[in-house]
């Protein structure tokens, strides 16, 4: 969908809806993209999934230890994979305000509905820097622009600052990684009503749909929690959207099992300041996707960990559950 920086907003309330996944990256032998295990993720996600959208070149696809040429390709092979199936943004997430510029305008040209982009996390110490940021990269660019407000690690993006930032004719959705509550109902009461709002967690999304009015949900969780047809996240947002709530909410509790195993062995290890991507993609090989290596600083897992945690998915049934699809869709 192709629209001018003063119909962004508008356009975003259209598009951004639903389940949206963000997924790890995979390098080949030689520690490149991998073109075609990241387009088999790709189709796997569309055609087995059947997510909503996707979200590219984030944390946990290792944004940061990729040079610019290797962000543009990577972003030419997922447009490329998707071809147009469903819409997709681009992480422009940089430093440099002209890299992160030129991402976002690479991103336009290939054909990306949106673009995301990390509060920066140096010299951005108060609203005024942030602000500053934003309105450069804003000036410059066509496209939808995502805030990305990660407050732990970057300079908070506060209600009166979310206000300013919105000013911006192409602000147009916020991914909030607050995990306070009230940090999300006061950004809501703030700006809820002029651009869309996304808690970057699964856990809420059935409360933050009901109690909030929330339309969106974009993280990791949907492509790790669901197999081929098995499609819980996907079921029990379309309950409560039907207004079928007792159905949704059974049907929520079901997962617990599986974010236990994400609390610990996802979460649990970035809250010790370790960053869980091979854990990620150990996940994904057990469910049956691509997967592979992590590039330093991010540490591998160790087999004794490895051993562990296949045992600990095993038990909640996920990966005999894609196996049983991969089987059934051989037969047929």
């Amino acid at each position: 969908m192709k629209y001018n920086k003063y119909e962004s907003k508008e356009a975003a309330k259209e598009m951004l809806r639903g389940v949206w996944t963000a997924m790890p990256y995979c390098w080949n032998e030689a520690d490149e993209f991998d073109d075609r295990a990241n387009s088999r993720n790709m189709d796997h996600i569309i055609t087995k999934l059947e997510i909503d959208g996707h979200y590219c070149s984030g944390n946990i696809a290792e944004f940061w230890s990729m040079p610019n040429d290797e962000r543009k390709h990577a972003h030419e092979i997922m447009i490329d994979a998707a071809n147009g199936r469903i819409p997709q943004i681009a992480g422009c997430h940089h430093q440099s305000v002209k890299d992160a510029t030129m991402l976002a305008n690479h991103a336009w040209d290939i054909g990306f509905d949106f673009v995301i982009i990390l509060t920066p996390y140096v010299a951005a110490g108060n609203d005024d820097s942030v602000y500053s940021f934003y309105e450069y990269i804003s000036e410059r660019t066509e496209i939808g622009i995502v805030l990305f407000n990660v407050p732990s690690n970057c300079h908070p993006i506060n209600p009166s600052l979310a206000k300013r930032l919105i000013s911006l004719p192409n602000i147009v959705a916020i991914k909030q990684a607050d995990p306070a509550p009230a940090a999300t109902i006061s950004l809501e009461a703030s700006v809820g009503e002029e651009v869309v709002i996304s808690v970057a967690d699964e856990a809420p999304w059935l409360h933050n749909m009901t109690q909030l009015g929330h339309q969106w949900l974009i993280n990791y969780n949907p492509h790790l929690y669901q197999v081929p047809g098995h499609l819980p996240i996907n079921e029990y947002t379309k309950y409560a959207l039907n207004g079928e709530i007792e159905k949704a909410t059974k049907l929520a509790a079901s997962l617990n099992p599986i974010r236990e195993l994400h609390s610990k062995w996802i979460q649990g290890y970035w809250r010790k300041g370790r960053m869980p991507m091979s854990e990620m993609k150990y996940w994904q090989e057990c469910i049956l996707m691509d997967g592979g290596p992590v590039r330093p600083p991010v540490l591998e897992m160790d087999e004794e960990s490895k051993s562990a945690f296949i045992q600990e998915i095993e038990a909640t049934g996920l990966p005999e559950k894609a196996r049983l699809a991969l089987a059934k869709n051989a037969a047929e």
